[in-house]
Order: C-alpha cells, then structure tokens, then sequence
C-alpha cells in the first residue's frame, strides 16, 4: 500500500515537472519576441540593453526550468532512497547527476544576476538619465549583460568540476553539495548565501529607489499642472455669451 508519504514525495515531483514546462513555455515565448522585435529593427543596430538583460534572463530561466525542473528526478540515479522509499520517475546516474548539479548552480545564479542587472538598468535609465548609446560602452555591456552568466559559469565550474560537489539534495533535483561537511562545502555554502542575500537586498532596493523617484516626479508633475492651471486667464462665462451673434 502506497503511503501518504511516497504520494507526497510523488506529488512534489509532478508540481516541479508542471512548474517547470509552463516556465519554460513563458520563457520561450518572450525570447521569440524578443527575436522578433530585433528582426524589425535591424536598420537600427543591435538589439537593445534592456532586451538583451531580458533575453539572457529568459533563457537562463528556460535551461534552468529544464534541466533543474522539468527532467528533475529523471537525472537522479535510481539507486537513491527518500526517507527510505525509492524516489519515483528516477532514470539516471552519477554523470547526468553531475550535469544537473552544474546546471543547477549555472543558471540559478545567471538568473538571478539578470534579475538583479535588469533592475539597476532600470535605475540608470529612469533616476540617472543614461541613454541607450551610453549603456552600449563596453565596461556597461560586461557589467549588466555579462557579469551575471560569468559568475554562475564560475560557480558552476567550480562547485562540480573543481570541488566535486553534487548530490540528490531530496526536492527533486541533483545540487551543488559537498557530500560531508568539508570546509569546502561550508565556505561554497556561505559565500553562495551571502551573493544570494545581496542580490535580493539590491534588488529590494533599487526597485524602491524607482518607486520613489516615479512618487516624487509624478507629485512635482502634478503641481506645475495646477501652478499652469492657476496661471492661465479664465474669462467670464457672460463674455462669450455677449460675444455670440
């Protein structure tokens, strides 16, 4: 008899399948238009700052919906128990337990990155006023097109390939973890928190930077209106009724 837990642990393993293939759906349909909007303006040089922040965090987003997500237990190896039952829909091996782990690390933080660098783009342009041909310099493209897939490259490289660090982490997937507690993992698992917790923190407060500054334009905007308003001579109405034939 199948046991309330082994139809949790199944469930959660179809949530992640579902989850992820509508991600990747939503994902791709915004590359497509992205490709699209692009083909339209060729005659006006390359594509956009903010599209190309958008197009490298969607498809961050669909690698990682489909290889953390999607294929999820069917990269672990069989032989792995969860809570001492098998764990459903397994068909893997230590290898693509590897690869997912990488994967995992890779576009996870590439993602995050972008989302964090879509945000500060967004400051730029609104409280800053930089323009498209100022963040078309190179040192503003590696900034906030670049940087966040170099370092989840990194720390996938390292993690996986230099430290040897993968492991079922009993969700649904293959992670970057250290199979004992080496100062190693310990180090990788705080400094990886830490870039986590910055990300987070700057994006929080860029977005209430923006929020402020769109609060306090639209009140400044509202009072020129009513100053010009105030300005502008308003004739009786009586004037224009004399004024009629």
């Amino acid at each position: 008899m199948t046991s309330s837990l082994e139809r949790s642990i199944f469930a959660r393993i179809i949530a992640a399948k579902v989850s992820g293939a509508l991600s990747m759906i939503g994902s791709f349909l915004i590359i497509i238009d992205v490709a699209k909007k692009w083909r339209r303006r060729k005659n006006q040089g390359t594509i956009p700052t903010v599209s190309r922040i958008i197009l490298g965090m969607s498809l961050a987003d669909l690698w990682n919906s489909f290889f953390v997500h999607f294929l999820g237990t069917w990269m672990v190896p069989n032989e792995i128990l969860d809570e001492g039952f098998p764990i459903p829909l397994t068909a893997g091996n230590k290898a693509t337990c590897t690869v997912q782990a990488y994967f995992s690390s890779a576009f996870s933080l590439a993602g995050s990155g972008t989302n964090a660098t879509l945000a500060f783009t967004y400051w730029l342009i609104v409280c800053r006023g930089k323009e498209e041909r100022d963040l078309k310099n190179w040192k503003w493209q590696l900034l906030l097109v670049y940087l966040p897939w170099i370092l989840g490259l990194a720390d996938g490289t390292t993690s996986v390939i230099g430290f040897g660090f993968h492991e079922y982490n009993y969700l649904w997937f293959c992670d970057t973890l250290s199979e004992s507690d080496s100062p190693n993992k310990l180090i990788r698992t705080g400094g990886v928190a830490l870039l986590a917790a910055l990300i987070n923190i700057s994006i929080i407060v860029l977005m209430c930077l923006l929020i402020r500054f769109v609060y306090v334009y639209e009140k400044k905007a509202d009072a020129f209106s009513r100053l010009v308003q105030m300005s502008i001579p308003s004739f009786p109405f009586s004037l224009s009724l004399s004024l009629s034939p």
